[in-house]
């Protein structure tokens, strides 16, 4: 077992919280919108309260909220949701996620492929090129769960 650190970026300032453990997944549990503000809760209604999803990204803004991106449902376009309405169920951490730091300072744990310059947007107007990366992508990180 590595014993490189795991970060938590869901629960504000950064803090050591567990060993790092090769070929598992970040897991959340969605814990409701109660509490929050509107700008929280965006998107959260395709959520249900209790279920645990996997991580599919981290997305840390530099001047804004952390994120998780999440496929809610299969065959929709996974969204991003502010860490706020989760609880970290495993801090496990997949072995193809790479970190990269954006010119404005925003900061992204993902498949190395999903962060290549417009992916996402390609993603979203269901470029075939982009929907081929993100399956494959999906596919290594979703081995031996579904």
């Amino acid at each position: 077992m590595a014993t490189d650190t795991v970060v938590s970026v869901a629960q504000g300032p950064i803090a050591a919280v567990a060993p790092w453990r090769e070929g598992l997944l970040v897991k959340v549990r969605f814990t409701g919108t109660a509490g929050h503000e509107q700008s929280v809760r965006q998107g959260a209604e395709a959520l249900r309260q209790g279920q645990a999803y996997v991580v599919l990204e981290v997305y840390c803004q530099a001047e804004g909220p952390n994120c998780f991106r999440i496929e809610f449902l299969r065959g929709e376009l996974p969204a991003l949701f502010d860490s706020r309405l989760f609880e970290v169920v495993d801090r496990g951490m997949h072995p193809s996620w790479v970190t990269s730091i954006e010119w404005d300072g925003s900061l992204t744990m993902a498949p190395a492929a999903w962060q290549a310059p417009d992916f996402w947007e390609g993603l979203m107007e269901h470029s075939p090129d982009a929907i081929e990366i993100y399956e494959a992508g999906r596919a290594s990180l979703m081995l031996g769960l579904e």
